[in-house]
């Protein structure tokens, strides 16, 4: 009969969740959460970090998801996690970014890797960094697959290899990422790691470009002006940097002001 009356004030509880009324379903909530109940702590753990019928509290928050945590919760082993690298506790952050990467989250993976590479709680450590990035990279994560490119592009922790650049940065251009169709196109523009096409760094330009990469229309821009794979087209460079341009890219800025003195001078 317990078990039963248990459950019934459980369901009712996430009933009340549902339906966003979280202060109803708060009492139930705590009391099953003190009795050590993964779900009801994860609840907990939410209410606090984002103020959901109860006073924001980070404290509480970490409380509630460091109890889920202890028993093993993946999800809550990220959250703590990240409160933790938002608040600059890194130390803590890397302890439990660990735990939820052993198990296979992603998101903690890139989250420790990022801590490796920028040495934050750590010493700084390309070879560790390589390491989860590579762990994210096999459940197929574009943006770990990319940064793996990077690692080999620019030589951090091991000798560059751009062969080795352009296979990942391929790979994740191919689920597409803009940030990896961009390093790939520089690639291809200078011939590094691959067969020289000019045109074809443009195409991946152009890809990155139209996903709203401010790097890729400044530098797709840069090629119409320039005749670089391209027929010299001012018309198509301003429309590339006036797009980048409304992204604050500075450079972007500098083209259009220097493209508007040419065509003053030469009446074009």
């Amino acid at each position: 009969m317990s078990y039963s009356i248990n459950q019934l004030k459980l369901n009712t509880a996430f009933a009340n969740l549902e339906k966003g009324n979280y202060q109803a379903a708060l009492p139930t909530l705590r009391e099953f959460a003190e009795k050590g109940d993964v779900d009801c702590q994860y609840q907990l753990g939410f209410m606090y970090e984002t103020g959901s019928g109860v006073k924001q509290d980070s404290a509480l928050a970490k409380k509630w998801y460091g109890k889920a945590a202890e028993q093993g919760d993946c999800s809550c082993q990220f959250l703590l996690a990240d409160l933790h690298d938002d608040d600059e506790e890194y130390e803590l952050a890397k302890k439990w970014y660990e735990k939820a990467a052993e198990q296979g989250d992603i998101d903690a993976q890139n989250n420790l890797a990022r801590l490796y590479a920028e040495g934050l709680g750590v010493e700084q450590d390309y070879v560790q960094a390589a390491k989860y990035w590579q762990m994210a990279a096999e459940q197929d994560d574009d943006e770990a697959i990319y940064n793996l490119g990077v690692v080999y592009d620019d030589g951090l922790g091991v000798a560059a290899d751009y062969v080795q650049a352009a296979k990942y940065y391929r790979r994740a251009a191919e689920m597409g990422n803009a940030d990896a169709m961009v390093n790939l196109g520089f690639l291809y523009q200078g011939g590094f790691g691959v067969e020289q096409n000019e045109p074809h760094a443009n195409e991946l330009f152009r890809q990155a470009a139209e996903l709203g990469d401010a790097t890729a229309q400044f530098n797709l821009g840069i090629n119409y002006a320039e005749g670089v794979g391209v027929d010299v087209d001012y018309d198509e460079a301003e429309k590339w940097w006036r797009l980048a341009a409304e992204q604050d890219y500075a450079e972007a800025k500098a083209a259009l002001a220097e493209l508007q003195k040419i065509r003053a001078e030469t009446g074009e």
